[in-house]
């Protein structure tokens, strides 16, 4: 199979969700809410043609309502999101076309079952634009108003809290820190006793750090004791004595800062499934019982410098590597219709005997939506030019996981290794 490279040539541009013309629909008003991840709503009502509103008009509404600066039009886009799909809207998008077309949306991207899809609904949301770098996100930080930061970092939160973004126990802490400081401001001993932050633990972490498995066996979660009120307290103590006083815009900067030196930042994220690495045992019982292989639910983190894979049930990033050391390809197993579609990655590795490469098969019904915005990023890198510093750059941080991962090994000249 032909992978597409690193530095290939392109004729198209592919973005999320596709291009859509389901013609023109009957004109009429039209009531909407853009929600930002302040969790604040713009309400609209609008007028005549509101069925054919495009994203760029509702952008521009958000920009107007919060007195944003023209910048923005870079590190923002509007997006269409629900529990089950997250897709991001051209310009020339029509939001209620892609709200009237949700349910085949599902049907195609999700395997969500047909009662899980009629209740899902999707919410207009103002969100960072997954085409913005982190060079460019970090000149615009010097720019940037309060409002501005403001906007990026609850987008961080919320991706912190939401488990998304897996930073190290220690990095949990000061950004619980940083959030307490810029929430309840700095820590007083009269004004913030262990009560002010009881049952709180939940708005601070991940639910993976504040609750652990007893077993591997066990699915149900139970309380780590460490994560209390008197921990929170301790976290926000520490940050009022360890960072002085600070505009709002100085601690939102702190925040962004530590989630921005993760490979992750800013990516676009994917429901998707590997298959594990298969031991003598567990081959043996595939085998008599025709089980199949044994499954790993992973989440695939895209953005403007690469791909990171990360474990859904451990909470760890198992791979990173950097468009400069990666090719894919996009395999629809159109022939095995029992088979997903799958995103196939080659990387290259450094062994001991010398370099090889090894191909991992990334199993989703969002795998066209992810080989869309690969094509996307590395187009935009190819004009942009190449940095061959930036494979320690991006996987800083980060060690693969081979072991973890069901991988097919080849030489440099592409024969199979056994």
């Amino acid at each position: 199979m032909a992978y597409k490279q690193g530095h290939p040539d392109y004729e198209h541009d592919h973005l999320v969700g596709g291009e859509l013309d389901p013609g023109m629909l009957e004109s009429d008003n039209v009531e909407v809410v853009i929600w930002l991840r302040d969790r604040k709503g713009i309400h609209v009502n609008l007028e005549g043609n509101g069925q054919l509103a495009e994203a760029a008009d509702l952008f521009e509404i958000v920009k107007e309502h919060r007195k944003l600066p023209d910048f923005v039009d870079n590190i923002f886009s509007i997006w269409m999101v629900s529990p089950l799909l997250e897709l991001r809207l051209k310009r020339s998008h029509k939001a209620f076309q892609f709200a009237q077309l949700w349910d085949e949306f599902c049907g195609i991207y999700t395997d969500a079952k047909t009662d899980e899809v009629s209740r899902d609904e999707p919410v207009v949301m103002f969100q960072r634009n997954v085409f913005l770098s982190l060079k460019e996100e970090k000149r615009y930080w010097q720019l940037a108003t309060e409002d501005v930061l403001s906007l990026l970092y609850h987008e961080s939160k919320f991706n912190v809290i939401d488990g998304r973004y897996i930073v190290s126990e220690r990095d949990y802490d000061i950004l619980a820190g940083i959030q307490a400081l810029i929430e309840r401001g700095r820590y007083s001993s009269s004004k913030h006793t262990p009560e002010t932050y009881k049952d709180d633990i939940n708005k601070y972490y991940p639910v993976h750090i504040y609750k652990t498995k007893k077993s591997l066996m066990e699915t149900i979660r139970r309380t780590n004791k460490k994560y209390n009120e008197l921990h929170l307290e301790g976290v926000h103590q520490q940050a009022s004595d360890n960072i002085g006083e600070e505009e709002r815009t100085q601690l939102y900067l702190r925040y962004l800062d530590i989630c921005s030196s993760y490979p992750f930042y800013g990516s676009a994220f994917f429901e998707a499934v590997l298959q594990k690495p298969s031991g003598k045992f567990s081959t043996m019982m595939t085998n008599i019982f025709s089980l199949g292989f044994p499954e790993m639910d992973v989440l695939v983190a895209i953005n403007t410098e690469g791909i990171c894979v990360i474990h859904e049930e451990y909470k760890t990033v198992i791979l990173a590597t950097p468009y400069e050391q990666l090719s894919w390809d996009l395999d629809l197993n159109e022939d095995e219709p029992d088979k997903l579609p799958a995103l196939l990655l080659q990387f290259l590795v450094n062994e001991e005997d010398g370099p090889i490469t090894k191909v991992l098969q990334i199993y989703s019904r969002q795998a066209k939506l992810m080989d869309a915005l690969v094509e996307t990023c590395v187009k935009r890198k190819h004009h942009e030019g190449y940095d061959s510093s930036k494979h320690e750059e991006f996987c800083r941080g980060v060690t693969n996981q081979m072991e973890k991962m069901c991988l097919n090994t080849y030489t440099l000249e592409g024969q199979a290794c056994e």
